[in-house]
């Protein structure tokens, strides 16, 4: 304790010293193309989302990529994607999920050329799936609320991982990772995964309400990536580790990810 004590006054000191200006070189040159895809075979629209990185201290809004050329394609053919709004890629309506293909992505922008690739996965079904009361121990006059419940069998073979998420349907909390949670089977594999429960306090149902829980394959390689993005958003922690560059699956200097997954869905209704 002396010595930190010793270090404490003497950075007061020597802070005292300093009274020119310091201009931070924030590097404001060095933008980078973001590509964030996430393709599913549910039976939903399917979008590539491209973006810049822009400054982290500036709160700026986010920099979409329009006129890019964006191609998936699979063993069999090519799909060329259409730009529907600014900076998101849509596959065709008559485009379908083929589980077990290796999916590639090719992006064109500002004569460069960006790739990434993905094996799209089968996902087991959700299982068990059931409401339980949330504050059943608390003051019987207040509005009963409840969470979901369910497991799934997990597929044998080292190498997989699954993320998982409920929500309210007709909401868009389902599109935040912060609502979700993931595993990979590291230490589970082929094990049946039992009594997962998602929901939270703000996220909570109520009687009437149509809950949706979705399950998707990712592989380990993508939670690896989700696990990065949490351990650089949720800092604060006396022994988080120092800041990081998040890891990515795109070739040619793209930041982002490219993620393949077989998926499950479902609905609940609170009655």
């Amino acid at each position: 304790m002396k010595h930190l004590f010793i270090i404490f006054i003497s950075v007061i000191f020597f802070s005292s010293c300093f009274i020119d200006q310091i201009e931070l070189d924030l590097n404001d040159d060095n933008e980078k193309v973001v590509i964030l895809a996430w393709i599913t075979d549910l039976n939903e629209p399917q979008f590539v989302k491209i973006s810049k990185t822009v400054n982290y201290l500036g709160n700026l809004p986010e920099v979409f990529v329009s006129d890019a050329s964006v191609v998936i394609s699979d063993s069999e053919r090519s799909y060329t994607l259409e730009e529907r709004k600014s900076g998101h890629y849509y596959l065709p309506l008559d485009w379908t999920a083929r589980i077990g293909d290796t999916y590639s992505l090719e992006v064109f922008y500002d004569d460069k050329e960006y790739t990434s690739s993905y094996v799209m996965n089968s996902c087991p079904e959700i299982e068990n799936a059931i409401y339980e009361q949330y504050n059943i121990d608390e003051d019987t006059d207040s509005i009963p609320t409840y969470e979901t419940v369910f497991g799934f069998q997990e597929t044998p073979g080292e190498g997989d991982a699954y993320f998982a998420v409920d929500y309210l349907k007709g909401t868009m909390a389902g599109d935040s990772l912060d609502n979700g949670g993931f595993a990979d089977d590291e230490f589970v594999d082929g094990e049946f995964f039992d009594d997962i429960r998602l929901s939270e306090d703000d996220r909570l149902f109520r009687r009437g309400d149509v809950a949706v829980i979705e399950l998707f394959s990712i592989g380990k390689e993508a939670a690896d990536f989700l696990f990065d993005i949490r351990a650089e958003t949720f800092r604060g922690g006396p022994f988080d580790p120092p800041p990081a560059n998040v890891r990515t699956n795109i070739s040619g200097g793209a930041l982002g990810f490219f993620i393949a997954s077989g998926a499950q869905q479902i609905e609940l209704k609170i009655e």
